[in-house]
């Protein structure tokens, strides 16, 4: 072996041995919950706090804690307190930013419910949190300091919720954790929610590439009872009492099925380590809803259940975007700046395409791609996504982020699942 190359494995070997203490040196293995308030209207956004609390498990990654894939439209950065070392990170999205774009938030100010989580730390850690301006950019929102030792630090008992496992193939820190949550299923009602979360999780798992790694996927179904059986469709007279009071016609669109009871959802999934949070709703009404790192919610009667349930953890779990548009006007219209190039890796505006799919293009491909038989089955540059039939760009003619008639996601879809699930368990 060279001097040189010896060297080079040395500092290799050290810098290995360094990453692999992050963990321990700076947290232990329970989690650090942070609620708090997006308010705002469509020109502000702020952020108050809530409180902080302490959860039993951490089932997210042990490994490459300082590092992210830059995705969401927010991010939040813990820093060690005394060095000011970054020491964890992560991007996220909120239901909040989309209400932003929609024609209400132009003369209304409302507030969203809104949590985080990270390994609880051993000392004292500074929590920022940032919001998106362009592809590269952030823009500091709140600052906030949290010391372990803080006797206002919740640290209550988890919820008496029964908890079944639906699938166990790997340790927290080296699997993807998702729990399953029941929303408008009874007591009388737990032998069908179970029925139903093992059903849609087999269901997912017969999609790549969560076939490829279903070894590293742990469900877990946790079957909170509500009051009443179903889920409030808005239009009806009377809301019904379920656990998280999902509920369609969120933005006045019929089929958009989503909760603004974060703190409600949170708590439930407390009961096991969770990387990500499927809500699974007891309705034959089609619709559902799905946010990055947040959580995903799909109607688990309905007859398309089984592709809507890919579709929204395809955008809860990896950020993907919606591929879909309309010649009518959608209450989404206003989500994307095409000045900007968007963060979901599945779309583009074109302005940074080189950071997308770009080196994947076939040769002589055309751009934007036009719809042909010969071109259906290839990677390009279809014009129509992110809801707007101009300036955005997909890069498939059709996937499981477009239609419900797809079979699968699409090769660079899959790809940025991929690309989670191993930052999640490497």
């Amino acid at each position: 072996m060279k001097k040189s190359e010896g060297l080079l494995f040395l500092l290799f070997l050290v810098s290995s041995s360094l990453f692999s203490q992050q963990y321990n040196d700076f947290f232990i293995n329970k989690a650090c919950r942070v609620d708090f308030h997006f308010c705002g209207n469509a020109q502000q956004t702020a952020v108050f706090m809530d409180n902080v609390k302490l959860e039993p498990f951490w089932g997210g990654r042990h490994t490459q804690l300082d590092h992210d894939l830059n995705l969401g439209d927010y991010r939040f950065r813990v820093l060690d307190s005394i060095s000011n070392r970054q020491i964890y990170i992560n991007g996220f999205s909120s239901l909040y930013r989309e209400w932003q774009s929609t024609a209400e938030a132009l003369t209304t100010s409302k507030s969203f419910e809104q949590s985080i989580q990270f390994p609880f730390p051993k000392k004292a850690v500074t929590l920022i949190i940032e919001k998106r301006l362009d592809l590269d950019h952030w823009t500091e929102l709140y600052r906030y300091v949290i010391s372990p030792t803080d006797k206002l630090i919740q640290r209550t008992q988890p919820l008496s919720v029964p908890v079944k496992v639906i699938a166990h193939t790997a340790s927290p820190d080296k699997a993807i954790d998702i729990a399953v949550i029941a929303e408008g299923y009874t007591l009388k009602e737990q032998k069908k929610f179970y029925h139903d979360a093992r059903r849609l999780a087999e269901n997912l798992l017969t999609h790549e590439p969560f076939t490829k790694y279903k070894s590293r996927i742990n469900i877990y179904a946790i079957a909170a009872p509500s009051d009443e059986s179903g889920i409030s469709l808005s239009t009806d007279s009377l809301w019904k009492n379920t656990a998280v009071m999902s509920h369609f016609y969120t933005f006045y669109e019929p089929r958009y099925l989503t909760t603004t009871n974060t703190f409600k959802v949170r708590d439930l999934a407390a009961l096991v380590p969770y990387d990500a949070i499927y809500v699974l709703a007891n309705t034959s009404t089609y619709g559902g809803g799905g946010i990055f790192n947040f959580y995903a919610l799909t109607a688990a009667g309905s007859n398309l259940a089984t592709q809507v349930t890919v579709h929204e953890f395809g955008h809860s779990f990896a950020g993907l975007a919606d591929e879909y548009f309309y010649d009518k006007q959608d209450a989404l219209d206003g989500m994307y700046d095409i000045k900007k190039e968007p963060w979901e890796p599945n779309i583009t505006s074109l302005v940074q395409f080189d950071r997308k799919w770009k080196a994947q293009l076939p040769e002589s491909i055309v751009i934007p791609t036009p719809d042909t038989n010969s071109t259906k089955t290839k990677i390009g540059v279809f014009e129509g996504g992110g809801y707007l039939t101009k300036g955005l760009y997909r890069p498939y003619f059709d996937c499981r982020m477009r239609t419900n008639k797809a079979p699968e996601f699409c090769p660079v879809c899959q790809q940025a699942v991929e690309r989670m699930i191993l930052f999640l368990t490497e």
